[in-house]
């Protein structure tokens, strides 16, 4: 953060979603969207990047080289495994009711406005959906073989792409104008687009009562009938 590298560490829960403080300053941030909201460093913001959950084999197909944490720790005990979409009744009394509290979305933001783009909504049609917020063009996929998802521009060299899923199991990102293949991380992999990348828009999966919590006045998208 401006140019000096901070440690995070768990601080508690906001709106029953994690919290972190930084060593080197005390100060507390959410880890929805990287905001200061207590401390020497409150009102600053971290970069959102796009982190992709992947299966192994797509992961190995583009860094063979990778590198790999061992679980074999001294602190074996205080693994836990990842469970998100759980129902949990504690989280009801975040966020709003126009989805169920653990329903799965991917939040999208840009220029300050917010919208959730319901898992399910997605899955419902083929798991892309070309939309637009504020003046944006954006394109918003959901990989159920990955069970990940995220939010790019559609905007490439002042033309705007519509993307569509060539593939009837799993997800093959498209567009309609050259028909080049795109893979998760926004990049052109072939086709005349070949070498071209997609600009990411912050985006992340997370729980409604989460995401609608920090973000009462997000939109809502559904898919049209």
């Amino acid at each position: 953060m401006d140019g000096r590298r901070l440690t995070f560490e768990v601080f508690g829960l906001f709106q029953g979603v994690l919290t972190m403080v930084d060593r080197e300053t005390g100060t507390v941030w959410t880890h929805l969207d990287g905001k200061a909201i207590q401390g020497s460093l409150e009102g600053s913001r971290m970069t959102m990047i796009a982190v992709l959950q992947m299966t192994w084999g797509a992961w190995m197909q583009s860094y063979p080289e990778t590198m790999v944490l061992s679980p074999d720790t001294p602190f074996n005990d205080l693994y836990q495994p990842v469970r998100i979409g759980i129902y949990n009744p504690r989280e009801d009394q975040f966020g709003d009711d126009r989805l169920a509290s653990n329903a799965l979305v991917i939040g999208v933001e840009v220029d300050g406005q917010f919208k959730g783009y319901p898992v399910e909504e997605l899955l419902g049609v083929g798991g892309v959906v070309n939309d637009k917020l504020s003046s944006q063009p954006l394109v918003v996929f959901y990989d159920s073989n990955a069970q990940t998802g995220l939010a790019y521009s559609r905007e490439l060299n002042g033309r705007i792409l519509t993307f569509h899923n060539a593939e009837s199991q799993g997800l093959e990102l498209r567009d309609r104008e050259t028909n080049s293949l795109w893979d998760l991380q926004g990049g052109a992999i072939s086709g005349p687009l070949a070498g071209e990348s997609l600009t990411f828009v912050p985006s992340f999966i997370s729980e409604w009562y989460g995401w609608s919590g920090y973000h009462p006045e997000s939109q809502l998208y559904t898919a049209e009938p």
